[in-house]
């Protein structure tokens, strides 16, 4: 099952042009099987866009992208709003207690949203030389070791980032207009048919991020 796990809408996502709709009938269009919607901070555009694919005979995934002490963090499992500049401690925290996970964001992406690399260098720190000395980021889940809007060098920084945490890797779009749909997605072996489901195979390593166009 092909399902691209970062896209936002223009519900709760300022800086995006899609509607629910238009996100749906293009993903559905180019082949993918479902998606999940991250908008920043807000749940309310994934809830609302989920009852349209619904009605759209389309899965909708509910997520959210967190702005942390620490750069942007995907979210899944957790349904709440979460207050912009949260310590990814606390984050970590509440999301794990009702068992969700917790993705590293496009962590090198230097030329737009905020990226764990940038915010490493404000606290004096270096990514790639002292990624050991945060325990913080052991707690992560995993790490979007594809993004659509990032090129391949810095996927490939993101993707030796995973491989030193030890932890698997998801590809999304991070769709904000029509022609970013579909750029990156994660391949599932089996069937998602709720979020449940699909937090379980999160934590399960049993997928594979996948560029699908430049």
């Amino acid at each position: 099952m092909l399902i691209d796990m970062h896209n936002h809408t223009n519900i709760s996502s300022p800086c995006s042009l899609l509607s629910p709709e238009e996100l749906i009938v293009r993903a559905k269009n180019e082949g993918l099987d479902a998606i999940c919607v991250t908008d920043h901070l807000f749940i309310e555009g994934a809830n609302i866009s989920q009852r349209i694919g619904y009605d759209m005979n389309f899965p909708v995934f509910r997520g959210i992208e967190a702005r942390t002490t620490l750069g942007d963090m995907l979210v899944y499992g957790y349904y709440k709003d979460v207050p912009e500049g949260i310590s990814l401690e606390d984050l970590c925290w509440y999301v794990h207690e009702v068992g969700g996970v917790i993705f590293v964001a496009h962590p090198y992406h230097v030329t737009g949203g905020c990226n764990l690399f940038e915010s490493m260098q404000k606290k004096g720190l270096n990514l790639d030389l002292n990624w050991n000395d945060l325990n913080v980021l052991k707690e992560l889940d995993g790490v979007e070791i594809i993004n659509g809007q990032v090129c391949d060098e810095k996927n490939e920084m993101a993707k030796n980032l995973a491989k030193k945490l030890i932890k698997p890797g998801i590809g999304g779009s991070d769709a904000h207009s029509k022609n970013m749909i579909a750029r990156a997605a994660t391949k599932f072996k089996n069937h998602i048919h709720s979020e449940v489901e699909l937090v379980i195979a999160l934590k399960q390593f049993d997928y594979e991020a996948i560029r699908l166009k430049k």
